[in-house]
């Protein structure tokens, strides 16, 4: 029997600052049972409440992970990733952004394949694994999900303007890509399908792992 859904604090939290779900798809119970054990029961809840969805223009969205198994495979190939956890895409972001939660560890791993990054976090074990996820979306803001132009301004509103809200197999990518010396500004910025973008950012083979010191020393 499933439990009604009680909204807790830090869900709310998000709510107020990403605003109401919209583009929502609902999640089937086979997906339920198929990621339960898997994923936080907390994430669940929320798959079965809100289902899968978009917040703020498609700033941020709730992704499906049967969605992005074969783009995270590209991603994570040539690293001992995969040798350590089994993960998921569990949310993405307007510019590419990956989120993973791995079964064992939780929320370790997140992509930045703007940047051909895998950055890693310090993960939780499963017994905090709820109270993380919780904390994940309660502590996201509109800016974490931004990007700023090669003056330090924000990009995401000025892309929705120029090409309208995305949908939820779209993203704002780089042409050309900043991996290969493009630069951060809305003329380099396309609206793109999200898995062909990412599936040739893997492809360009500079796919780089990055623990969090590490990523204090580059500059975005």
């Amino acid at each position: 029997m499933i439990k009604p859904f009680e909204l807790d604090e830090d869900f709310e939290y998000f709510l107020e600052k990403l605003g109401s779900p919209t583009d929502q798809k609902s999640c089937v119970t086979e997906t339920i049972n198929k990621y339960t054990g898997k994923l936080p029961d907390r994430l669940l809840a929320y798959w079965q409440e809100y289902g899968f969805c978009g917040f703020n223009n498609g700033l941020f969205w709730i992704v499906n992970p049967d969605d992005f198994e074969d783009t995270l495979d590209e991603w994570l190939e040539h690293t001992d990733i995969p040798d350590q956890d089994i993960y998921h895409v569990f949310a993405r972001n307007a510019f590419g952004d990956l989120f993973l939660w791995g079964e064992e560890t939780g929320y370790k791993y997140e992509i930045t394949a703007r940047r051909g990054w895998v950055i890693e976090k310090k993960g939780k074990p499963r017994s905090e694994h709820n109270i993380a996820i919780e904390w994940f979306f309660g502590g996201a803001n509109v800016d974490d999900h931004d990007i700023d132009n090669e003056h330090g301004k924000p990009l995401f509103d000025k892309c929705v303007k120029k090409f309208g809200a995305l949908q939820a197999d779209e993203m704002f990518g780089f042409e050309p890509s900043l991996i290969v010396g493009g630069e951060s500004q809305l003329t380099n910025i396309n609206k793109v399908n999200i898995d062909i973008h990412l599936s040739i950012l893997a492809q360009f083979g500079q796919v780089e792992v990055l623990d969090r010191d590490a990523l204090i020393r580059k500059a975005f």
